[in-house]
């Protein structure tokens, strides 16, 4: 691997680094730390973005299994989607319906995003960098898994339950209506996602089994308000799974690389100066 170093120097009147030198020097190491970060960040949601999209060009026979299971899966699931309506409706109450609130919110983008950002600006700050990626691997994921469901509910354009149109689905009309867009659940694949992402990145069995909890609760919710047929949670919460283990195993896979081109940004001290290095290294 071939490097090359680019070096600006800025020297300082006097021949060595005062105490607020040094204090400044720190708070700039710390500053190019961040901007570093920022850039090779910047570069794994770029590739986790590729390495999604093209990864079905290199489906395997495990891949296709998995894709046949969770299509018969939310096939068979369209035969209970009548009746676990009917019957979530004789539950609902005031008291149910303030859970099922937490579940709806669980499921929204925004706040999933929210999340994500405290985590990255939590890792800069402390300089915890597995904390950091877990940010980034958390954006990555909601917005990938945002296209697949979106697409995914343009092209089958399926009907609501509130609609009262019954099994509707029309795939070779695409519909940009949101009254046609039930098929699968948004709030459902994105809480499966960030249950995913994090369950992964924390490994604990108790933490996992809260975060799936919170997003069964979020797929529960959008049959309880109406909005979602069962088969269209079962549907989501395949892709937000999916798609969580998928973003996770792309950076492990980046990190485990040497990439073709990688910059980082170092301070350089010598005899008194100070100074900025940039190292290319490819």
């Amino acid at each position: 691997m071939k490097h090359i170093l680019l070096v600006i120097t800025f020297l300082f009147s006097s021949g060595n680094l005062s105490a607020q030198d040094n204090f400044e020097t720190g708070q700039n190491k710390t500053n190019l730390s961040i901007i570093s970060n920022i850039g090779s960040d910047a570069v794994s949601f770029y590739k986790t973005s590729i390495g999604f999209i093209e990864s079905p060009l290199h489906f395997d026979s495990e891949d296709f299994l998995m894709t046949g299971i969770i299509t018969g899966a939310t096939a068979l699931s369209f035969t209970l989607d009548n009746p676990i309506r009917k019957e979530v409706k004789t539950i609902h109450s005031p008291s149910m319906d303030k859970i099922t609130n937490v579940g709806k919110k669980l499921g929204a983008g925004e706040y999933g995003l929210a999340l994500s950002g405290v985590l990255y600006l939590g890792g800069q700050i402390t300089q915890e960098s597995e904390l950091r990626k877990t940010g980034v691997m958390l954006a990555e994921a909601i917005f990938l898994n945002g296209i697949t469901t979106e697409l995914l509910k343009i092209v089958i354009g399926r009907s609501r339950p509130y609609t009262n149109e019954g099994f509707d689905m029309d795939p070779f009309n695409m519909s940009f209506n949101d009254d046609e867009n039930s098929l699968p659940s948004g709030h459902t694949s994105t809480a499966f996602t960030i249950a995913t992402v994090l369950s992964e990145r924390i490994d604990n069995t108790f933490a996992s089994i809260a975060l799936y909890s919170f997003a069964g609760l979020t797929a529960f919710e959008r049959i309880y308000a109406d909005r979602h047929w069962f088969s269209d949670t079962v549907l989501g919460a395949a892709i937000g799974t999916i798609v969580g283990l998928k973003v996770v195993k792309l950076n492990s896979e980046y990190e485990s690389q040497c990439s073709s081109v990688k910059w980082n940004v170092t301070p350089v001290f010598s005899h008194g100066s100070f100074g900025v290095g940039v190292v290319l290294n490819f």
